[in-house]
C-alpha cells in the first residue's frame, strides 16, 4: 500500500459504533484497516461504474438539456410499445 500518513476525521458517532464494532467482532484488527478497507471498495466501485465526478456531473447536465423527462413506467411502456410494432414488422415481411 505504501508509506502510511495520518488523517484526522470527524465522524458520527454511529459511524464510529460501526467502526469499533467492526473492531470488536475482529471483523478488522483496527479502525485504520477498516477504513483503509472502506475506501479501498469505494474506490473500485467508481472504477466498476467507470466514471469520475466530473463525468457523472457531465451526464446529469446532459441529462438536464435532453428535454422532458419521463418517469420509469412510461419509459417502459413506450420501449414495450415499440419493441412490439418492430416485432410485427418483422413478420409482415
Amino acid at each position: 500500500m505504501g508509506r502510511m500518513e495520518r488523517l484526522s476525521v470527524d465522524i458520527p458517532r454511529e459511524v464510529n459504533e460501526i467502526v469499533e464494532e467492526a473492531v470488536a467482532s475482529g471483523e478488522f484488527t483496527s479502525a485504520s484497516e477498516m477504513v483503509s478497507s472502506a475506501l479501498a471498495e469505494w474506490k473500485s466501485t467508481r472504477l466498476i461504474h467507470g466514471y469520475t465526478v466530473e463525468e457523472l456531473r457531465a451526464l446529469v447536465d446532459e441529462a438536464d438539456a435532453s428535454g422532458e423527462f419521463i418517469d420509469g413506467e412510461t419509459a417502459r411502456r413506450e420501449i414495450e410499445e415499440e419493441l412490439e410494432a418492430y416485432i410485427a414488422a418483422k413478420r409482415g415481411q
